[in-house]
């Protein structure tokens, strides 16, 4: 647990570290710089959105592991997160490390480096349409990466790809033109779809 905890604070602090480190030595000063990656106030719309998003992040996954046999076989492989936990079991401990993982150590972490500073910059240099697709094909191709050693079954790396590239692309979207720039909306669509997915295939299945 303590590892777990200080392992999410450690991913935080360096995911952070890259666009602070940028923005100090751009403006020469660290005020501003939570609005620079987005750490502010949204709008409840773009809130309940995230709510509504998380389910076409995590639905398609699940319903896959549901109905095809070798996809649940890739999800419960020991060296997947999901497959860590069903060896780990439903109790006190793997709930609080799955919670940890999911809402601080993946979701939080990547939607600073991801949504906060790769989105946004490339955005202000590219426009919104290509700066946002081309940060989710990133974000696409790096979810992709962390199969490729798990598995070679090729639909299943391109649904990898695909999903979590187009919940980067949503989650863009609910951050710039419905959350006024907050990654408030990414982080929750990002979280909850975590913590559904994990649950479900690391506990209930």
């Amino acid at each position: 647990m303590i590892n777990e905890i200080i392992g999410a604070v450690l991913q935080v602090g360096v995911f952070t570290l890259i666009p602070f480190l940028v923005f100090v030595i751009r403006k020469k000063t660290t005020k501003g710089f939570f609005e620079y990656i987005g750490i502010k106030k949204s709008t409840k719309r773009a809130n309940y959105l995230a709510v509504l998003a998380c389910l076409l992040f995590a639905g398609p996954i699940l319903l896959l592991v549901f109905v095809n046999s070798e996809f649940k076989e890739i999800m419960f492989d020991p060296n997947s997160i999901t497959g860590k936990f069903r060896a780990m079991g439903i109790g006190m401990q793997s709930v609080s490390i799955l919670l940890i993982i999911a809402l601080v150590k993946t979701a939080l972490a990547e939607e600073i480096l991801f949504r906060g500073f790769i989105a946004k910059r490339l955005i202000s240099l590219l426009g919104f349409q290509k700066g946002n697709l081309l940060q989710a094909i990133i974000f696409g191709i790096i979810h992709t990466a962390l199969f490729v050693f798990i598995t070679s079954n090729f639909l299943f790396l391109i649904l990898i790809f695909v999903l979590p590239s187009l919940g980067a692309y949503v989650s863009g979207y609910l951050n710039e033109k419905v959350g006024e720039g907050s990654i408030m909306p990414g982080w929750i669509s990002h979280a909850l779809a975590n913590v559904l997915a994990y649950s479900v295939v690391g506990f209930l299945i």
